[in-house]
């Protein structure tokens, strides 16, 4: 795998692939990213383990560890469309907005039981809608 190949299996892992670019990759299985920033490279190494799955999926290698550099002047970041929007039905939204209301019904501050229950319902709702549980 040359470094055009890696390039391209970095940018395929989307747009968690942001801010870094891999430079290099040694014999024994260590990609090298360039990070734009330290707050970049301490993202990619907390997420290491499934970049690191990730990218040895797409490039269809084994890959041992990512390594991080900070390299500012040597990036070129790439764009990503933003990741789209998971369509609810009205009807799995209803449903999970009941489930959601049972769960924080003990919270007393009503600002944060509104705020949690709407997130709740809407996590729900996916959930539902996307593995079809259960039917409401």
């Amino acid at each position: 795998m040359g470094p055009a190949d890696l390039g391209t299996a970095w940018c395929a892992i989307g747009p968690r692939a942001a801010g870094a670019i891999p430079i290099r990759v040694s014999r024994n299985g260590v990609v090298t990213l360039a990070c734009a920033d330290a707050m970049r490279a301490q993202q990619i190494q907390a997420d290491a383990d499934h970049l690191l799955a990730e990218l040895s999926r797409i490039a269809g290698v084994s890959i041992a560890r990512i390594d991080t550099v900070i390299a500012d002047h040597a990036l070129e970041l790439p764009a990503f469309d933003p990741p789209r929007a998971i369509p609810v039905s009205p009807a799995a939204l209803k449903a999970a907005e009941q489930a959601a209301e049972g769960m924080t019904a003990g919270i007393d501050d009503a600002e944060l039981r509104d705020a949690i229950t709407r997130a709740a319902a809407a996590a729900i709702a996916r959930r539902w809608d996307q593995q079809g549980l259960p039917d409401p």
